[in-house]
């Protein structure tokens, strides 16, 4: 309705007739579309199929001047101030500030002639709406920059990607709020090489701050400025324990029955790592895809081979270019899963020779096929530069080391007899060596080949069984999982190997036991038995297991705190993964300050 009104005197306006009739009813509207501060209403207002141009007068008679605060009513002159305001209709709105200039009348204030403020909607020397900032800082929050200046002009707002990361960057903090759960934990800032931490109030599942680095001293200050803190949730982390057993020495640690599991589990899978053999064997589901893919070639229509004296298959390789046998879909159904990605890798290689050669017969310079097809100049080149298609040289897999300073003595004392990698590595390093042990293990390797076969004194190793082709041992993370899922979730066929596991060796069995007792501990909050599960763990003759047991001793508190309080750290974990999600979708301008605002105002 109040719409229609607008658009009869928009024409009456534009016709040149009752315009100040129009003005001053206009100001006496306040329009539900278009809200305005009090002390603020609508002149004139002109309307396009894309944009909506609103005056808008201030009506209060005084303003404060920004010097000395004295109000004053003295008008001075007025001006034209532009701001964009939120969109309404699907149309811009721009919004003609009539901004009036005041005379202040304090002799002592440096501020002659000031232009009133009108906080509410605009602030000071702002271009955009207070609204329509809130707005585009959302659609920033909730998307990566460059998304949302794609997306804004849809939403009838313009924005550019940097502009919008310098309006996020000044969001202001979150207010402070009393923590008394805490949830801690660490997250890869670039994986391997820097980590930050993250804290989590456990208890409204907001986060609180990220920091820098995941060290005791960059986590002590924050703590420290929350001594209200009861119950921290943490991983395994030393230095986690540290800063809080050091600065809240009040507070009840909780370790993380997640990461408890996690860590049976790393410990179970070494154990299955030397005893490989008595994992059940189990269907290669690569090879039998492979076996299957190659059946249903063979038994491909007739029509689609080729003749005994046809041309051999485009593109093979040398070794492979043997005239008439096949087709090139039969060929390369024959070979290894290696030499096919080798095979479609060169099919690439030529596809785009050709294409080089083709831009290149027609006219086209080096870099501008460069730029066409998307490649390196450097590859342009040497292909137009080649009298045929390129092939890359058949090396041999091994890289030729140059020659050490410490091998002679390396040398001396592997003569000797002294084998042993470590104890070489720790003469080494004091005689210079400045690489890692792995890189010596490696050289060694080479000259351990060379060794004659050992001698054994006893009776030799049992002859180890390998699987037949289209089989293999299962693998000893799946048999981690086997033994340490409920065994109400596993299927007849998991049953099975679980159960031909547990035959295979007795440590086994006992190590399964244990593992479900452990877990159903944590599950079930049974903490008055962990005591008589460390001590039987500990009895066990498996050391992986007794590792595992001495790691909770080290943690007892901590630990026997998650087998009996509720408190857990999968809040914070899921705030550790919608972070890893907002570095992604900030690739490239994922710094510390703009994630940091990104996770603490989530959309």
């Amino acid at each position: 309705m109040l719409g229609d009104i607008l658009l009869e005197k928009m024409q009456v306006s534009r016709q040149g007739k009752m315009l100040p009739l129009f003005r001053r009813m206009m100001a006496m509207e306040r329009s539900p579309f278009l809200p305005l501060p009090e002390g603020m209403v609508i002149g004139q207002v002109e309307i396009t199929p894309t944009e909506l141009s609103v005056e808008v007068l201030s009506t209060q008679p005084r303003a404060a001047c920004p010097g000395c605060g004295t109000l004053s009513d003295s008008v001075h002159c007025q001006y034209q101030r532009t701001v964009h305001d939120v969109p309404c209709g699907g149309r811009k709105v721009v919004l003609r500030l009539k901004v009036r200039k005041f005379v202040c009348r304090t002799p002592t204030c440096p501020r002659k002639v000031f232009a009133e403020r009108l906080p509410e909607l605009v602030q000071p020397w702002a271009r955009l709406s207070n609204r329509l900032l809130e707005e585009l800082k959302a659609i920033g929050l909730a998307a990566s920059a460059e998304v949302s200046e794609r997306l804004a002009p849809r939403l009838g707002m313009k924005v550019k990607a940097p502009t919008l990361l310098r309006y996020l960057r000044t969001i202001p903090d979150p207010p402070k709020s009393d923590v008394t759960v805490l949830g801690i934990d660490d997250f890869a800032l670039r994986r391997a090489d820097s980590y930050g931490t993250i804290l989590v109030n456990l208890e409204t599942r907001r986060p609180l701050d990220l920091l820098p680095n995941r060290t005791a001293e960059a986590v002590k200050p924050w703590l420290a400025s929350h001594p209200e803190i009861q119950v921290v949730s943490r991983d395994r982390a030393s230095a986690f324990a540290d800063a809080v057993s050091q600065v809240l020495p009040h507070a009840t640690q909780v370790a993380d029955r997640y990461h408890l599991v996690q860590n049976l589990r790393e410990h179970l899978q070494r154990l299955l790592d030397h005893k490989r053999s008595c994992l059940p064997l189990v269907e290669d589901t690569a090879v039998k895809s492979e076996q299957t893919s190659a059946k249903e070639k063979a038994d491909a229509p007739a029509d689609l081979a080729v003749g005994a004296n046809s041309d051999p298959a485009p593109g093979l390789l040398p070794s492979q270019q043997q005239g008439g046998e096949t087709c090139a879909e039969t060929v390369l159904s024959c070979l290894t899963s290696a030499e096919r990605k080798k095979q479609i890798s060169r099919d690439k290689r030529v596809s785009r020779y050709e294409e080089v050669m083709a831009l290149h017969r027609e006219g086209l310079g080096q870099r501008a096929i460069a730029r066409q097809l998307g490649i390196s100049r450097n590859t342009v080149q040497r292909y137009v530069c080649s009298p045929g298609f390129p092939e890359r040289a058949e090396g041999s897999g091994r890289r030729a080391k140059g020659a050490s300073k410490l091998d002679p003595y390396l040398r001396e004392q592997w003569n000797a007899g002294i084998h042993n990698c470590s104890r070489l590595f720790e003469e080494v390093k004091e005689r210079g060596y400045t690489g890692c042990q792995s890189g010596l293990r490696k050289r060694l390797s080479e000259w351990r080949a060379e060794l004659p076969p050992r001698r054994w004194r006893g009776n030799p190793p049992k002859p180890r069984l390998f699987a037949q082709k289209g089989q293999r041992r299962l693998s000893s993370q799946s048999a981690s999982f086997l033994m340490i899922l409920p065994p109400e979730k596993l299927t007849a066929k998991q049953h099975q190997q679980l159960e031909s596991i547990c035959q295979a060796s007795s440590d086994l069995h006992t190590v399964y036991l244990l593992s479900q007792e452990f877990v159903t501990m944590l599950k079930e909050r049974r903490a008055e038995t962990l005591h008589e599960w460390l001590k039987r763990a500990k009895e066990s003759q498996v050391a992986e297991l007794k590792s595992f047991a001495n790691g909770i001793l080290r943690d007892y508190a901590a630990v026997y705190a998650a087998c009996s309080r509720p408190e857990s750290n999968g809040i914070t974990e899921g705030h550790v993964n919608r972070l890893k999600f907002l570095k992604r979708q900030m690739f490239g301008r994922a710094h510390l300050d703009l994630l940091r605002v990104k996770v603490l105002h989530a959309v």
